[in-house]
């Protein structure tokens, strides 16, 4: 039998947040049974635990939505790690995963996790913010700040619009933008408060809508040094995404940037995890 765990991440309350099934030994699994577990657990990412490959890793991951399988796993990496320690198979404290070839250092707790990132982010190529604005339901006329490509990897494409056109976005699923421009990054930022609130459409990676996202959290960091959105200029900064409370699932993600000479040089994303579900599936195959 194949043991999960479901957990819902960046909350402190089941069936809030963005839910992720764990399965935390999956070693003796092919690609095809993970991909077959995650369209059974149906939800937006199943993490599969394996052994890592790489030197300095403390463990190996790959992701799978019910589509196919993600390279990225920083969206995942917060309730991975908290999922390990909770059932003992990891000591709570600094660990590094691995996922499609890159190394993410975790801080892992049983009940909430914090991931980081650093080095230069990412360049893009040039993108049309009108023609994604449109597949989001919005115009030119709905922008409040400079839109840009903004992340550690992957980079997202960041629009900023006033409460009101966050709160009626409605993302056409079928507009070939997506091809080529996979996500749609809304937000709404306060600078008292320092805080965004965040909408995520992920129609290119086989997401409609996600209601918590780390990565994208995390690149947020590099917009707001872009736009000296944040007070001062070198040093760290704390903000807050507020997501998810459109889908019935808010969510809060903790972060920090480090900005040197007005750029992100690193960042960081803190969220609680929550236990929800446990159980067990039959090996794909059998009967």
């Amino acid at each position: 039998m194949i043991a999960y765990e479901i957990v819902d991440m960046f909350t402190d309350t089941p069936y809030h947040g963005c839910a992720l099934a764990v399965v935390p030994d999956a070693a003796g699994l092919s690609a095809a049974d993970m991909l077959a577990v995650a369209r059974e657990t149906a939800l937006t990412e199943t993490a599969f635990v394996v052994p890592p490959r790489l030197p300095g890793s403390t463990y190996g991951v790959r992701v799978m939505t019910p589509a196919g399988e993600s390279p990225f796993g920083g969206h995942s990496a917060v309730g991975t790690a908290s999922t390990l320690v909770r059932t003992g198979r990891l000591a709570a404290g600094e660990a590094v995963q691995e996922c499609g070839g890159r190394q993410l250092t975790v801080v892992a707790g049983a009940d909430g996790s914090s991931l980081s990132v650093a080095g230069e982010p990412l360049p893009g190529p040039e993108w049309d913010p009108g023609s994604l604005l449109a597949a989001c339901g919005l115009t030119d006329a709905d922008l409040a700040g400079t839109p840009h490509l903004a992340g550690f990897g992957p980079a997202f494409h960041f629009l900023p619009v006033g409460a009101e056109a966050l709160a009626r976005a409605a993302a056409d699923l079928g507009d070939p933008v997506w091809a080529d421009c996979p996500d749609a990054v809304l937000l709404a930022w306060d600078p008292a408060s320092r805080t965004a609130r965040v909408r995520v459409f992920a129609p290119g990676y086989g997401m409609p809508e996600d209601p918590a996202c780390a990565s994208a959290a995390l690149a947020l960091g590099v917009w707001l040094g872009r736009e000296k959105a944040l007070p001062g200029t070198d040093g760290r900064h704390d903000y807050q995404v507020r997501q998810g409370e459109e889908l019935g699932r808010p969510a809060l993600l903790s972060c920090t940037v480090d900005l040197g000479e007005g750029r992100a040089r690193a960042a960081a994303v803190h969220g609680r995890v929550t236990a929800t579900a446990s159980g067990r599936l039959t090996p794909p195959g059998r009967p």
